[in-house]
Protein backbone atom coordinates (compact mmCIF):
# COMPACT_ATOMS: atom_id res chain seq x y z
CA UNK A 1 0.00 0.00 0.00
CA UNK A 2 2.82 2.70 1.18
CA UNK A 3 4.68 1.76 -2.12
CA UNK A 4 1.27 2.52 -4.69
CA UNK A 5 1.08 6.07 -2.53
CA UNK A 6 5.12 6.52 -3.14
CA UNK A 7 4.88 6.02 -7.02
CA UNK A 8 1.92 8.32 -6.78
CA UNK A 9 4.10 11.02 -5.76
CA UNK A 10 7.23 9.95 -7.52
CA UNK A 11 5.80 9.92 -11.11
CA UNK A 12 4.54 13.62 -11.53
CA UNK A 13 7.90 14.84 -10.46
CA UNK A 14 9.61 12.53 -12.78
CA UNK A 15 7.18 13.45 -15.48
CA UNK A 16 8.13 17.53 -14.52
CA UNK A 17 12.09 17.06 -14.07
CA UNK A 18 12.08 15.32 -17.90
CA UNK A 19 9.80 18.03 -19.41
CA UNK A 20 11.72 20.68 -17.36
CA UNK A 21 15.03 18.71 -18.68
CA UNK A 22 14.20 18.72 -22.41
CA UNK A 23 12.22 22.60 -22.07
CA UNK A 24 16.20 23.49 -21.10
CA UNK A 25 17.32 21.87 -24.30
CA UNK A 26 15.23 23.46 -26.60
CA UNK A 27 15.75 27.00 -25.01
CA UNK A 28 19.24 26.62 -25.05
CA UNK A 29 19.81 26.07 -28.65
CA UNK A 30 16.79 28.01 -29.81
CA UNK A 31 18.34 31.00 -27.72
CA UNK A 32 22.26 30.70 -27.17
CA UNK A 33 23.94 32.84 -29.71
CA UNK A 34 27.70 31.80 -29.86
CA UNK A 35 28.44 28.33 -30.72
CA UNK A 36 30.93 27.53 -28.35
CA UNK A 37 28.93 28.75 -25.55
CA UNK A 38 25.84 26.98 -26.90
CA UNK A 39 27.55 23.77 -27.05
CA UNK A 40 28.43 24.12 -24.07
CA UNK A 41 25.57 24.40 -21.89
CA UNK A 42 24.31 21.38 -24.33
CA UNK A 43 27.02 19.48 -22.82
CA UNK A 44 26.35 20.57 -19.48
CA UNK A 45 22.66 19.91 -19.20
CA UNK A 46 22.65 16.89 -21.29
CA UNK A 47 25.37 15.29 -18.98
CA UNK A 48 24.78 16.82 -15.60
CA UNK A 49 20.77 15.72 -16.50
CA UNK A 50 18.70 16.68 -13.19
CA UNK A 51 21.19 19.24 -12.20
CA UNK A 52 22.07 20.90 -15.58
CA UNK A 53 18.71 22.18 -16.60
CA UNK A 54 18.64 23.89 -13.26
CA UNK A 55 21.78 25.31 -13.59
CA UNK A 56 20.86 26.73 -16.83
CA UNK A 57 17.25 28.00 -15.78
CA UNK A 58 19.04 30.47 -13.20
CA UNK A 59 22.42 31.37 -14.72
CA UNK A 60 21.66 31.97 -18.22
CA UNK A 61 17.67 31.94 -18.81
CA UNK A 62 16.26 34.04 -15.52
CA UNK A 63 19.08 36.96 -16.03
CA UNK A 64 18.43 36.78 -20.14
CA UNK A 65 14.72 37.13 -19.87
CA UNK A 66 14.62 39.99 -17.16
CA UNK A 67 16.63 42.04 -19.46
CA UNK A 68 14.38 42.03 -22.25
CA UNK A 69 11.06 42.27 -20.05
CA UNK A 70 12.25 45.27 -18.53
CA UNK A 71 13.36 47.67 -21.59
CA UNK A 72 12.53 51.45 -20.62
CA UNK A 73 10.45 53.03 -22.74
CA UNK A 74 9.48 56.68 -23.33
CA UNK A 75 6.61 58.27 -22.71
CA UNK A 76 4.13 58.94 -25.75
CA UNK A 77 3.29 62.65 -25.71
CA UNK A 78 -0.19 63.58 -27.30
CA UNK A 79 -0.52 66.98 -28.19
CA UNK A 80 -3.96 67.16 -27.79
CA UNK A 81 -4.30 66.26 -24.43
CA UNK A 82 -2.47 69.19 -22.40
CA UNK A 83 -3.31 67.80 -19.03
CA UNK A 84 -1.10 64.43 -19.60
CA UNK A 85 1.87 64.47 -17.34
CA UNK A 86 4.75 63.35 -19.21
CA UNK A 87 6.83 61.43 -16.47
Amino acid sequence: MLADIGGLFVLPIGLFALAFWIWMIVDCAKHETEGSTKIAWLLVILLAGVIGAPLYFFIRRLPRQSRTQHQPTAPVYQPWDRHQRIE
